[in-house]
């Protein structure tokens, strides 16, 4: 958390309340965490075991859950492994409107207007019982004089293995009496049930209800005339919504399909219908301030697009959720996502994304000596712990920051979950490396050769689709909080010499960048090379050990040729299939002392002589299907490097 300033700032007032930050201490995993998190939408991104459902368990151990039913508390074995508490949760929210600001005012830094609360456990190994917790407020962390006022910062939880059909079903009615209170006036639901009373009533005289009721008289006649004579009845139990509600079961189907219980859906709709029903309770809850929409993996069981409009669906929600407090709370809902989706990833700007991983520290031993003066510390071990990096921090500048943003899709989204990345130009380097590093780069006849494949598959390759690594570098290798995103990051990208006295005959036929085309974006005139610029940004960022740069001395398409002596039939054979008439040209190629920079040159001053991801595919399906091939020596050290 920012330290406050030692003089007062100009007072600000927010749009609402919402939880700007979040420090953990001595917490499971988080030993000594902060993280950051934005008012509208905040995605917690991170491979399994990296600690993103602990930091969600410690904002539902921060506030109050909207039911009032509290079912998390904090126990001793919540302490992190190796230290002996306290356990602390401290929440900053930022954001107060003047009318917060005046009711959380036993809260509020006044240098900053923003409001502090935390929760502190001091666990008792010896008499558990006598653990103590404490609800603490203000940046000095002193008791809380208006508990109610922290009530009212609230929580909906959805675990990541929910069952969102058997939360749907009416056995019990809440949620469906839940979802009528909030949609409904209570006029209507009182003439609702005026209605449901009048209709039972009539049914009670149906003969079905009279004539078991008079034949079960009989037999109770029977038995009880004897002693002392019993009058039964028959009618319905007294109507409560709830009880009419268990009754109502939702039914869902495609349109112009014939509805079907829930239970014959789909668990991706079922999920999508169930996270209805809670915004629809979150909307309502008009006596919170501020209720955080706390969900685990909301991708689960939806496909990729109906991720997207889940997505898009919780952010409109959280912008329309803020209300003017003139006369009631602000009721803001502010969302907070674990996702393993790059859909979802790729879906929000990277200033709402938080990246957690486990970082790795010695574990340390304390000895002290004779004199207790000094104490030494002795490594004697490994502990895992989780280290958060908000990239609203990363130094990027906007264009940067825009320039990720828009290409990060999909396939790009990965690098956020990935711990070593080559990246690459484009679509014909990230179809060629796989096959080049499994069929001429490892060795098949070593015994460790099905483990290496997996290693390698591991390694995410990512096409940047252009030449301008630098945004992508600042990205993945800026520390945040002491860890990078990545632990090694190799890049392979083209030399593109220029060609003297070179004619581009193709200029005025396409402006898209062809293969052989010089890749002139984005990159300033210089006397370094692309190679030496990109390794001048890992130098700036003191990430030597984890960069490496690996440049063709021409193009990829041309340095394939390299031995040609080795890998000229197949790429003949690759080659012909768009240009079966070039056998001419290609005979140049095998009389030339250089066919590399023959092919280039080609390449260079006829754009679109060939298609560059065509030929890659069939290059790469000739290298799978056995052709005899030999990896350029740039890629071989490429693949090797990222292994490392």
């Amino acid at each position: 958390m920012p330290t406050a300033p030692t003089t007062l700032s100009a007072p600000t007032t927010g749009s609402g309340m919402y939880l700007a930050g979040l420090r953990l201490t001595n917490f499971r995993s988080c030993r000594g965490v902060e993280i950051k998190l934005q008012p509208g939408l905040t995605l917690l991104v991170g491979d399994n075991n990296s600690g993103k459902s602990n930091v969600i368990d410690a904002m539902r151990l921060l506030t109050t859950p909207l039911s009032g039913r509290r079912v998390r508390y904090l126990e001793i074995d919540d302490v992190s492994t190796g230290t002996d508490g306290p356990i602390e949760i401290v929440g900053e929210f930022d954001g107060l409107t003047r009318f917060q600001q005046g009711q959380y005012i036993g809260a509020l830094d006044i240098a900053t207007n923003k409001a502090y609360y935390m929760t502190r456990f001091r666990p008792n190994v010896d008499v558990p019982r006598r653990s103590k917790l404490e609800n603490l407020v203000g940046r000095a962390a002193g008791p809380d004089a208006e508990p109610e006022k922290r009530d009212q910062i609230r929580h909906v939880y959805l675990a990541p293995l929910r069952d969102a059909k058997r939360e749907l079903d009416s056995a019990t009615g809440n949620r469906m009496a839940l979802i009528i209170k909030y949609l409904t006036s209570e006029a209507d639901r009182t003439d609702f049930l005026d209605q449901a009373i009048d209709g039972l009533r009539k049914l009670e005289e149906h003969d079905v209800i009279t004539g078991t009721q008079k034949r079960l008289q009989e037999h109770v006649s029977d038995l009880t005339d004897p002693v002392r004579g019993q009058v039964i009845g028959l009618s319905f139990r007294d109507v409560r919504l709830q009880r009419l509600a268990r009754g109502l079961r939702l039914k869902m189907a495609e349109h112009g399909v014939d509805l079907a219980d829930i239970e014959d859906s789909g668990l991706g709709y079922a999920n999508l219908l169930y996270m209805a029903s809670v915004i629809i309770e979150l909307r309502n809850a008009q006596d919170a301030e501020l209720t955080l929409f706390l969900v685990e993996e909301p991708e689960a069981h939806l496909h990729p697009q109906l991720q997207a409009v889940l997505l898009d669906y919780l952010q409109e929600q959280a912008v329309k959720s803020l209300r003017d407090d003139t006369d009631g709370p602000a009721g803001r809902i502010q969302v907070v996502a674990t996702t393993h989706s790059p859909n979802l990833a790729s879906a929000v700007g990277i200033r709402s994304i938080v990246v957690l991983r486990t970082q790795e520290t010695p574990t340390p031993e304390i000895t002290e000596d004779s004199l207790a003066t000094e104490v030494e510390v002795v490594p004697t071990g490994i502990q895992r712990g989780t280290a958060a990096i908000a990239l609203c921090d990363i130094d990027l500048t906007d264009e940067e920051r825009r320039k990720i943003d828009q290409y990060l899709d999909v396939s790009r989204a990965e690098l956020l979950f990935t711990r070593r990345a080559v990246l690459v130009e484009g679509v014909s380097e990230a179809v060629i490396l796989p096959p080049l590093a499994r069929h001429c780069v490892l060795d098949k006849t070593a015994p460790s050769y099905g483990a290496k494949c997996r290693e390698f598959r591991a390694v995410s390759i990512i096409s940047i689709g252009s030449v301008d690594f630098g945004p992508y570098l600042k990205l993945l290798l800026q520390q945040v909080n002491g860890v990078r995103l990545v632990d090694r990051l190799v890049v392979i990208t083209d030399g593109d010499p220029d060609v003297a006295g070179e004619v581009d005959q193709d200029d005025d036929l396409d402006d898209e960048p062809k293969a052989g085309e010089p890749k002139t974006e984005d990159e300033p005139a210089a006397t370094l090379s692309r190679k030496d610029r990109l390794e001048e940004i890992g130098t700036q960022l003191s990430a030597d050990s984890i960069l490496a740069v690996f440049a063709a001395e021409f193009t990829l398409e041309a340095d394939l040729m390299n031995p040609f002596t080795v890998n000229g039939p197949l790429l003949e054979t690759a080659f012909k299939r768009q240009k079966p008439r070039s056998g001419r040209f290609w005979s140049t190629l095998t009389t030339s002392t250089n066919p590399a920079e023959v092919f280039y040159r080609k390449l260079r001053t006829s754009k679109r002589y060939i298609g560059k991801g065509e030929f890659a595919h069939d290059v790469a399906e000739l290298i799978q299907s056995g052709g005899t091939f030999k990896c350029p020596t740039y890629l071989t050290q490429a693949v090797q490097s990222a292994m490392r």
